[in-house]
């Protein structure tokens, strides 16, 4: 900090949105950024950026290692909740899949009351965010890629460097693509345009040229870390938001600080605190300032500076789950990698330290689809549909949650909206562990080589919570999502783990399983049994990782927590920029929606400040 306690903006949190947020502010060298971390530079540790090490992340000290409370509907599971803790968040842990939004989900946050944030203006956002290395016209044409050739929509030209790790030995991404298209839902159309549905060969954020993760931290900060404007704290923790009050309006003023000494400091803001710190501690942190609900600021002895019992609530995140198939030993997947097994290890790791290649070298999931309740496509299907929202009702009078209920119906009725994202990777998965460990899941048990289906719900109607249960700003949330407590979840979601049978029945996929191979689960051989399905979500499920709502984009009245220019209502001079905004959570892996989330935030900020564009 040099030793400054003053700074224009103060950016709390140095994750995927406020290293962001700290380059495109420094761009005008009259603004003082200081960025504030609980975590550590991890710039130059390979967990991070050898692409295929991500899971030694998990429970370590990059990870704040989050857990939910017991889930009913799980069978009183506690779930492992992982998020980044380190200086580029969750970009630095992440499985790296770069997913696009539907144009729908994002309409609908416009629709909310939020001018501004439809299709027509977040496109160009996430286009801005990051750049794609179109592959060659032969590897293009293997993966089903032609649409990147065509050049009609690629304009993009951020610094998230973004590939494609398939190549022409790549039997499986191909077997994937063409699998979906036997199946009558091919690519209907470039992911990044908005509309698209079927199976696809997905980019993940590694380089090309150096085969290394690209983030938040390595592709926005490390460019411009040395620019004289910028200033980072790491491992040091936010106790609050301090406030001066003008007309009845709190104004944000600075900040105190929990430094990694122990020390207490307080850092002033000349302009403006900008909270960036993540679905749940952004929301803790405006708790612990006073912004929140009484009933639970008071009893811990927390002075209310705004009423708003909107935060900390409307948690979202995507269900998921998924089965393990075994395949031929023809088939080359990383199981060996996950057991540990140092005959692997060594090769790969002399493969990628000599030529970045191997499986070292590539994101773990690159293998897509975007789909709908396929059963629901029949006249029949219809009918059984109807059937289900008649049962189901929106069972609430809250406004806004009947337009989320309606939004997500129209998303059922429609032969063109997807519901579900399934996700394939060339490992086995470890969906029989309790979920109580994130690691866990990820570890491969049995001999053999697998690939994983998974299906992931994209708009869950069960809504959580995130809220404090202590004045200690290291102290995490009490996280209660409520997995599967809208009934319509479970029975969605259900259909679709159904279909992941009918995937990998389907040619050419099916050939590539060992004929009376395996599943793990061993329970996993549901033969079409929707009870067996549900049974099996309940035992099985976790979250996608991917947090969003507790600080909502929408009218106050309307459960906001900020307004249609992220400032939180009831203030001045206090924003919240990361994925805690989005008022519906998008339908995929959520960070190329926070990078352009941002990258539009960044814009309002210099709008609102008349700095440099």
């Amino acid at each position: 900090m040099n030793g400054m306690s003053e700074y224009d903006f103060i950016v709390v949190g140095g994750g995927t949105s406020g290293l962001v947020l700290a380059a495109r502010l420094t761009e005008d060298p009259h603004v003082e950024v200081l960025v504030v971390e609980a975590g550590e530079d991890h710039l130059q540790d390979p967990r991070i950026s050898v692409p295929a090490l991500w899971p030694s992340l998990l429970g370590s000290e990059a990870d704040w290692s989050f857990a939910t409370q017991p889930q009913t509907a799980l069978y009183d599971r506690v779930i492992s909740h992982p998020q980044g803790r380190a200086l580029g968040g969750s970009s630095g842990l992440n499985a790296q899949a770069f997913i696009a939004p539907s144009e729908a989900g994002i309409n609908f946050w416009r629709d909310l009351g939020n001018p501004g944030w439809g299709w027509d203006t977040m496109s160009s956002y996430y286009q801005k965010s990051h750049i794609l290395l179109v592959p060659p016209a032969d590897v293009c044409a293997h993966l089903g890629l032609k649409y990147l050739m065509e050049g009609k929509y690629r304009e993009d030209s951020g610094p998230i460097q973004i590939s494609y790790t398939g190549t022409m030995a790549d039997s499986l991404s191909k077997a994937w693509v063409d699998t979906f298209r036997a199946l009558n839902y091919g690519l209907s159309g470039d992911p990044f345009a908005g509309g698209s549905m079927g199976g696809f060969a997905n980019p993940t954020t590694v380089n090309s040229a150096t085969k290394e993760r690209s983030y938040s931290a390595s592709a926005y900060f490390a460019p411009v870390r040395d620019r004289a404007n910028l200033h980072l704290v790491t491992n040091s923790h936010v106790k609050a938001i301090n406030f001066e009050h003008e007309a009845g309006v709190a104004m944000a003023s600075s900040i105190s600080l929990l430094t990694s000494e122990g020390a207490s400091q307080e850092l002033k803001a000349r302009r403006e605190i900008i909270l960036a710190a993540g679905a749940f501690n952004s929301s803790k942190i405006l708790e612990l300032s006073g912004i929140g609900n009484p009933a639970i600021l008071e009893p811990l002895g927390i002075d209310v500076v705004v009423y708003n019992p909107n935060v900390g609530e409307n948690l979202q995140d995507h269900p998921m789950t998924g089965i393990s198939f075994e395949v031929k030993p023809s088939v080359t997947t990383l199981d060996d990698l996950n057991r540990q097994d140092p005959a692997a290890i060594s090769a790969a790791m002399q493969a990628y330290e000599t030529a970045k290649t191997g499986p070292f070298s590539g994101g773990a999931i690159n293998s897509f689809a975007f789909m709908p309740v396929v059963e629901f496509q029949s006249e029949a299907g219809q009918a059984e549909l109807q059937r289900l929202l008649h049962t189901y009702p929106q069972a609430t009078t809250n406004q806004d949650q009947a337009s989320e209920y309606s939004f997500v119906r129209n998303v059922l009725q429609s032969f063109d909206q997807s519901s579900v994202a399934y996700f394939m990777y060339a490992a086995q998965g470890n969906f029989g562990a309790n979920g109580s460990k994130a690691k866990d899941v990820t570890m491969a048990l049995e001999p053999g080589n697998f690939i994983t289906v998974a299906a992931s719900l994209s708009y869950p109607l069960s809504r959580g919570s995130s809220h404090i249960s202590s004045t200690d700003p290291t102290a995490k949330p009490k996280i209660d999502p409520r997995y599967l407590s809208h009934p319509l979840d479970l029975e969605i979601m259900a259909r679709h783990l159904l279909f992941v049978e009918k995937i990998v029945s389907t040619e050419p996929l099916a050939s590539m399983l060992k004929p009376d191979g395996k599943r793990r689960p061993a329970s996993t051989y549901l033969n079409g049994d929707l009870e067996k399905a549900k049974e099996y979500l309940k035992r099985t499920m976790i979250p996608g990782w991917h947090p969003a709502g507790t600080c909502a984009m929408k009218p106050l009245e309307k459960g906001g927590v900020v307004d249609e220019r992220l400032v939180v209502h009831g203030t001045r001079f206090l924003r919240v920029v990361d994925a805690s905004v989005m008022p519906l959570v998008s339908r995929g892996n959520l960070q190329s929606t926070v990078y352009a989330v941002t990258e539009r935030a960044a814009d309002l900020v210099k709008e609102d400040w008349g700095l440099r564009p």
